[in-house]
């Protein structure tokens, strides 16, 4: 009963797909000029299908042979086949049996993505394999259709929508990559205007940087957290251009009234960047770069995991990089001073697992500024 509620269900949705594509289709016939996809026009449409049972492959094609957009069908029984095939050509969509001879389950899908990352797929599914097809879907396929229901009668149309999704994607990931480009360049307009202001507190960040960043990659974190450390460390301290360049360059021990102006650049550098919508969280990690574990860093004194593990990373390349290299009022102390510091003060003031990381990447990777 479960099973067909199911089916059921999913007829149901591609019914409304067909109602969706009357609705554009009639919006099209009002405005011939506009831009309309691929899958509303004549074009012909390369299909590769991975199918083991040739009654299901007998099928299959029965159902897209009035269809005639489907006339440049592939068929092949293995996965390795298929593959095999994709080296050397393209296809518009694929379907997908999970069970094949020399594969089987999710291993099918992830095989077939990572050979052509940016092909729309089909999982084919029995009736009783809608889990691991869902499972499919939350994978990378564009949709999943059980072969034994009512729903094969709509698979050309399945086909389209799947089509139109993935150019959804790739338009959507090309509009993110621009986004990003764009930030990026933001970030480094901002790292300038910090340049312009003190020559010292740029050279810092950018040694800073280079050194965040390759602590997080010993971590081995994320890319795309990587890429949020290393722009946030690229301006953390943004905020000193509301400090007088006589301070920031002083040669001497400053007195307390500068240092305890100097202290606010973190909550200056987050006020600058809090209203900019980074899809990183480069704001807090600037505010909190000179928290400390235990409570003794500033502007808010936080504690352990209240501070995030990007600020962590950064307070620990900010920190290094300060002790070894030569200071407005000091000689540059050297790397193993700056190790040493960071070893008596790990668990205490620095996170541990940070501090190990960037230990091995002078000890063992060799590191250099």
């Amino acid at each position: 009963m479960q099973e067909k509620k199911i089916q059921f269900m999913h007829i149901i949705l591609i019914y409304f797909h067909y109602l969706f594509d009357i609705i554009l289709f009639s919006v099209y016939k009002s405005a011939k000029s506009a831009a309309w996809p691929d899958y509303m026009t004549d074009n012909k449409i390369r299909l590769l299908l991975l199918e083991s049972n040739l009654s299901d492959a007998r099928l299959i094609r029965e159902q897209l042979a009035g269809d005639k957009t489907f006339t440049d069908i592939l068929f092949a029984t293995k996965l390795s086949d298929g593959l095999e095939i994709l080296r050397s050509q393209n296809f518009d969509a694929a379907l997908l049996n999970l069970e094949l001879p020399d594969s089987s389950g999710l291993k099918a899908i992830e095989s077939l993505l990572s050979r052509k990352p940016t092909l729309p797929v089909i999982i084919l599914a029995g009736n009783n394999e809608e889990n691991i097809a869902m499972e499919a879907v939350r994978r990378g396929a564009q949709d999943y259709l059980i072969k034994n229901s009512a729903s094969i009668s709509f698979l050309p149309r399945i086909i389209r929508y799947a089509m139109e999704r993935k150019n959804a994607e790739r338009e959507l990931n090309k509009s993110l990559e621009k986004l990003t480009r764009s930030l990026s360049g933001t970030v480094k307009a901002m790292a300038m205007t910090v340049e312009m202001k003190d020559p010292y507190t740029a050279d810092h960040q950018k040694r800073g940087t280079r050194l965040a960043h390759a602590i997080a990659e010993e971590m081995r974190l994320d890319a795309k957290v990587i890429e949020g450390i290393q722009l946030a460390s690229m301006i953390h301290d943004i905020g000193k251009i509301s400090i007088p360049g006589e301070i920031l360059s002083k040669p001497c021990i400053l007195s307390s009234p500068e240092f305890n102006l100097v202290k606010t650049h973190p909550l200056v550098g987050y006020e600058i960047l809090k209203e900019i919508e980074f899809p990183w969280p480069i704001a807090e990690i600037v505010l909190q770069h000179h928290e400390r574990l235990d409570g003794s860093g500033y502007p808010y004194g936080l504690k352990n995991d209240e501070i995030i593990l990007e600020a962590k990373i950064l307070a620990v390349a900010d920190v290094v990089e300060a002790i070894a290299s030569h200071r407005p009022y000091r000689p540059a102390f050297g790397i193993d001073d700056a190790i040493a510091e960071i070893s008596r003060m790990r668990g205490v003031l620095y996170d541990t697992n940070v501090v190990t990381s960037c230990i091995s990447v002078f000890q063992d990777k060799k590191y250099l500024f």
